[in-house]
């Protein structure tokens, strides 16, 4: 097969789903003729190659010309598509409210088979009515996709509430390569970055949406450390002003993006991890810290409680109620028998989300889609 990726931003960009759409091209390339066909989005100042090469994966990168609250806009990409699109048997496109997505399966119709993966939907109040409106047009042109992916139950419901029948809805989670994290405790790092503190962690964008300003108000009186790991999407200066006002300074480190070996080193020091989200589409970090033996504490938003079993594979704290995440926080420090059995089941938990098993459905779905293309071709 000749496959086709759309993505809106570089796929190399430490994002949820950029890191989905980089691992399932590079696996997909093993057995067929991948492309990923990008802008530089978010990057615009960063400098890039128009073609480059992923291991097998062909990628073509494209100069975003506005920005337009996320949602972009790029002129370049208009072009390419329309010079490439015949070359390949089926187009997969990533990102529910980008123009790239819009774009593809406008200009497309239904001339090739089309996977739509939304990777979450609108899940503030923020320019409400803009995307009430976006959805109202995304309704005229559905009819143009094959299939469309759900993370979970949550995001499947929200398709459904867009009018997209059920039949053409297919269930494929994140996934994750458990033989990235394994992990090797680090007693000299923890010393030198905490001391006798315990680490609570959190990876991700430093955006308001996370949460990390909830956290930060639980662990005024507690005795730990609190690194945050993750490009500023534009919240840490006002983040860092509530850490000055509380006087925590000494509790809270910016430690950026890092590497993933550098990430391993600070999974194996951590003692919990975080995230109080607004919405989550899913929250593949859990997985990753789930794998990495690091017991996890999550909202009740969004596909969060779908991955963390109250009690089970972690904690779960109601959104904004300070009392109960910090509450949570103390019991998974220092209830060692409660962290035992998280660590346990989370390790045989995450195995379901093997890459190789999901993989599969992938492909699976794909060759339905050319098939049932072909029938009314």
């Amino acid at each position: 097969m000749k496959i086709l990726q759309i993505s809106s931003v570089n796929v190399k960009y430490p994002g949820g789903t950029e890191k989905v759409v980089l691992e399932l091209s590079k696996e997909l390339s093993k057995v067929h003729d991948v492309t990923i066909l990008q802008t530089n989005l978010y990057e615009e100042t960063t400098k890039y190659k128009k073609r480059s090469k992923i291991g097998d994966v062909e990628v073509i990168t494209c100069k975003n010309d506005y920005f337009l609250g996320g949602f972009g806009y790029s002129k370049e990409f208009k072009k390419v598509l329309k010079d490439i699109w015949k070359d390949y048997d089926l187009i997969h496109v990533h990102g529910h409210g980008r123009f790239t997505t819009d774009f593809t399966v406008r200009f497309i119709k239904r001339r090739k088979p089309l996977i739509y993966t939304a990777h979450g939907f609108f899940h503030n109040s923020k320019n409400g009515k803009i995307k009430r409106a976006y959805n109202k047009l995304f309704k005229t042109i559905a009819k143009n996709v094959s299939y469309f992916t759900a993370l979970t139950e949550v995001e499947k419901i929200q398709y459904l509430n867009l009018g997209i029948k059920e039949n053409k809805i297919k269930i494929i989670p994140n996934w994750i390569n458990l033989n990235t994290f394994k992990i090797k405790k680090n007693p000299r790092l923890k010393r030198k970055v905490s001391g006798n503190k315990k680490v609570i962690l959190y990876v991700g964008g430093v955006r308001e949406s996370k949460g990390l300003q909830h956290v930060c108000t639980a662990i005024t009186d507690l005795d730990v450390l609190f690194l945050i790991i993750g490009r500023d999407a534009g919240y840490k200066k006002h983040l860092q002003k509530q850490i000055d006002s509380l006087n925590i300074t000494n509790k809270v480190k910016f430690l950026g993006a890092l590497t993933h070996k550098e990430l391993l080193d600070f999974f194996s020091i951590s003692d919990v991890f975080v995230l109080f989200s607004e919405w989550e589409g899913f929250g593949i970090v859990l997985l990753e810290s789930m794998a990495a033996q690091v017991p996890v504490i999550g909202s009740d938003r969004g596909a969060i409680p779908h991955i963390i079993k109250h009690n089970y594979t972690g904690l779960i704290s109601k959104f904004k109620d300070i009392e109960d995440l910090k509450r949570n926080i103390k019991k998974m420090l220092y209830d060692e028998k409660l962290r035992k059995k998280i660590i346990e089941n989370s390790k045989k938990f995450v195995k379901t989300f093997d890459y190789r098993k999901i993989i599969k459905y992938y492909e699976k779905l794909y060759k339905d889609a050319l098939h049932f293309s072909k029938q009314f071709s």
